[in-house]
């Protein structure tokens, strides 16, 4: 099952003492090897930025966050994205989250993100949140 997470996702998982949350669930799936990840060079770039922003690193201070991010960028599968221009018009930076599953050939993108979650599905790409994912996660096990 490949997979592309939206930054939200990882910096739910960084950011909540929960260790049984949906978010930690699903990066402990990718650890574990169940779920193969798909990054791109810009989707690590925008999970770098997005562990340090302020409401983040109040949660998370005394986390290595950059090391959390060397360790999911260190489990992953490196593609290179074409563009995705127009796919989330409501918010263009979404596209590189689209452009990554589709150069990735992933069959889902996790997110907590409402302008993802907006769109439904796309031609062979489903759009969940990591509590469903998890349910179809285990259905498919």
């Amino acid at each position: 099952m490949r997979v592309v997470l939206d930054s939200s996702v990882v910096v739910a998982a960084l950011a909540t003492p929960n260790l049984e949350s949906a978010s930690r669930v699903v990066l402990a799936a990718v650890a574990a090897g169940v779920v193969e990840l798909v990054i791109t060079d810009e989707l690590e770039a925008e999970y770098r930025r997005a562990v340090e922003y302020p409401q983040v690193t109040r949660y998370a201070a005394k986390v290595d966050r950059q090391g959390f991010i060397d360790a999911i960028a260190g489990a992953a599968e490196r593609v290179e994205a074409g563009s995705a221009a127009g796919a989330v018009p409501a918010d263009p930076g979404d596209d590189m989250v689209v452009a990554a599953a589709f150069a990735g050939r992933a069959g889902f993108v996790v997110t907590l993100d409402r302008h993802l979650l907006g769109l439904g599905g796309l031609p062979g790409l489903q759009v969940l949140r990591p509590g469903d994912f998890l349910r179809v996660l285990r259905t498919q096990r």
